[in-house]
């Protein structure tokens, strides 16, 4: 399933990010990442195997320029609220976004760096394989 790949792009694709949104933690060499998170939920599922389930997302920034941080996940927060349709690889359809809370900074380290958060989640429509 390519859902974190069509979301990095439609995401990068916003003028004036502070960085190019790269897939996985904060690490030494990345300062603005997009991951999932555990607990993917099935919310319905029909006897032919076609599953809506919603799966949880994580965008982290650090940095020492708060403003910037909060005004990028905002946009970043409108444009996921605004999106009703994603280009898939036919493995699912994208069904919709749910944003809670909107972004918020979560800590700030020793090096005056803060780590902002915005959470959301997915919802698709996948068909699962039954007889396997």
């Amino acid at each position: 399933m390519d859902l974190l790949e069509r979301l990095a792009d439609k995401i990068n694709e916003l003028p004036n990010l502070p960085e190019r949104l790269i897939i996985g933690q904060l690490s030494n060499n990345n300062d603005f990442g997009f991951y999932s998170q555990p607990g993917s939920q099935v919310i319905s599922e029909d006897w032919s195997g076609i599953q809506e389930r919603s799966l949880p997302f994580e965008i982290a920034y650090r940095t020492d320029d708060f403003e910037k941080a909060n005004n990028s996940l905002w946009k970043i927060s409108e444009l996921l609220d605004g999106l009703n349709k994603l280009q898939t690889d036919g493995t699912y359809e994208f069904n919709r976004i749910n944003i809670q809370p909107q972004p918020f900074l979560t800590m700030i380290d020793v090096t005056e760096k803060g780590v902002f958060l915005l959470d959301f989640s997915v919802e698709i429509t996948q068909q699962i394989n039954l007889g396997e």
